[in-house]
């Protein structure tokens, strides 16, 4: 069963509705924001229905498409709070034990490893430094709320070293150039191409193995000649990685074993 159950509601939806109704419409934790991981609300033009995602760290989306009433929004999520709530749970009881702050972050697609030291610094500031030896974390507190936003961005950065050069190299191979390539840290997806020929991909790609940031790679560059999921979409998708439907189901299933200070 794919992480991300989907929800769809057949309804043709007629009122718009604006984000601040939406947000008072929502489950308390929603609006109070103290659950962490919380709540959000994500428009989409490319949504045709309310949909529900539950990802494994515990974080719940709700995806709206244009012209949706905020009603509807609210009567949507009431009906489906009991399977949130289930499926939530389960993801807390699948999560494997690990401890709060990692001693070594493996970066799978770059076959390497990188061992993480820690040490306070009284008052000063918190700050991440990589150095020959591995990856030097200095804060006045070593605590989770402290420590997990300095790796994450310490891998953003490790992502925008490597990724975009490696997209263009592959791209030049396969004779589909982006004009541009982002890297960010995506709690949803692993990449994306926009219209424009832009592709967005996850920092986090750099923990996945090297055959599955190839097959990201693959399919969102083969997204610059169909901007769609059509059977010609596939077909140059298998063209270039015969196995890519097993490698979209090792990607579906990944973000389950996701470190907490990746998602949390």
């Amino acid at each position: 069963m794919s992480l991300i159950r989907r929800v769809s509601l057949l309804n043709r939806i007629r009122v718009c509705a604006m984000p601040q109704q939406l947000n008072l419409l929502l489950p308390a934790e929603a609006q109070t924001g103290s659950a962490e991981p919380g709540w959000r609300v994500r428009f989409s033009r490319r949504a045709r229905h309310l949909k529900i995602q539950v990802f494994p760290h515990g974080g719940v989306e709700i995806v709206v498409p244009p012209r949706t009433s905020a009603r509807e929004v609210e009567a949507f999520v009431s009906s489906h709070q009991q399977w949130i709530a289930d499926t939530r749970a389960r993801f807390v009881r699948q999560r494997p034990a690990e401890p709060a702050l990692p001693d070594c972050i493996p970066l799978r697609s770059l076959e390497m490893a990188v061992p993480v030291s820690y040490r306070l610094n009284g008052a000063g500031q918190a700050r991440a430094r990589e150095e020959s030896s591995g990856l030097d974390i200095e804060a006045p507190t070593l605590t989770p709320p402290v420590v997990w936003p300095l790796l994450r961005n310490w891998l953003k950065a490790r992502g925008r070293a490597y990724l975009p050069a490696r997209a263009m190299q592959l791209g030049a191979e396969l004779g589909l150039q982006p004009r541009a390539v982002h890297v960010r840290l995506q709690r949803t997806r692993w990449g994306s191409c926009s219209a424009s020929g832009t592709l967005s991909l996850n920092a986090a790609l750099l923990l996945r193995p090297p055959e599955q940031l190839r097959y990201v790679l693959v399919h969102e560059l083969c997204h610059l000649r169909h901007m769609n999921h059509s059977r010609r979409f596939w077909s140059l998708v298998e063209r270039h990685v015969p196995n890519y439907r097993s490698l979209d189901q090792q990607l579906d299933s990944a973000w389950e074993a996701a470190p907490n200070w990746l998602i949390g």
